[in-house]
């Protein structure tokens, strides 16, 4: 598994409050340093690291993906993410920026994270919400790259939101629907653009 992969692992491990999946993703003596409104800390080791993240999200009732944006940044990997959550006080939303260090057995050896706090939210249904996303995919086909940027591309989009993806290949009529259907995406439509190129909006899902 290259990097963006191991980091798309770990922040899905984040959202399901996952112990084992976050504990599986980290090498033994992970680093971790982290920046949030009360201040600095720094802690080492996974177990000590999976603790951390319990302790800002194992309360909530309720926690919602908004978005996640994951991609590598020269010998780093960047993963930002967004979260809605609920607890006995109301909604709240945060988000987190990592920059992390992947070894080579796959695992992530050091976190450096900058954290929102979490922000009170009256209208869950508006957090991050901007209707329409474009990806203009060039000439990219699943068999050259369009399937892993549309993985991402969806992925850093708020659920509820539409991804329009327009591409000149005529082959992604047929792979890029069942794709988006099996990640749990709605698909809108398949229809040809303005330019002449082909269209397919997907609805995110999860």
């Amino acid at each position: 598994m290259n990097a963006t992969g191991v980091a798309e692992r770990l922040v899905e491990a984040i959202a399901a409050r996952d112990v084992g999946g976050i504990v599986g993703s980290l090498s033994p003596d992970v680093r971790f340093r982290y920046l949030i409104p009360s201040g600095p800390g720094e802690t080492m080791g996974r177990a000590a690291v999976a603790t951390r993240f319990l302790q800002w999200f194992g309360d909530a009732d309720v926690l919602e993906v908004k978005s996640v944006l994951v991609e590598p940044l020269a010998d780093r990997t960047s993963a930002r993410y967004r979260f809605l959550l609920h607890e006995q006080e109301g909604w709240e939303v945060i988000e987190q920026q990592t920059y992390l260090d992947v070894d080579e057995d796959g695992r992530v050896a050091g976190i450096d994270l900058l954290c929102s706090g979490f922000r009170p939210t009256g209208d869950p249904g508006a957090v991050g919400s901007s209707g329409t996303h474009e990806f203009d995919a060039g000439e990219l086909g699943c068999a050259d790259g369009l399937a892993q940027e549309f993985r991402r591309r969806i992925l850093a989009i708020p659920l509820g939101d539409v991804l329009a993806v327009e591409t000149s290949d005529p082959a992604a009529k047929e792979d890029l629907p069942p794709l988006a259907r099996m990640m749990g995406h709605t698909v809108r439509s398949i229809e040809p653009s303005g330019t002449g190129r082909l269209l397919i909006t997907v609805e995110r899902g999860r």
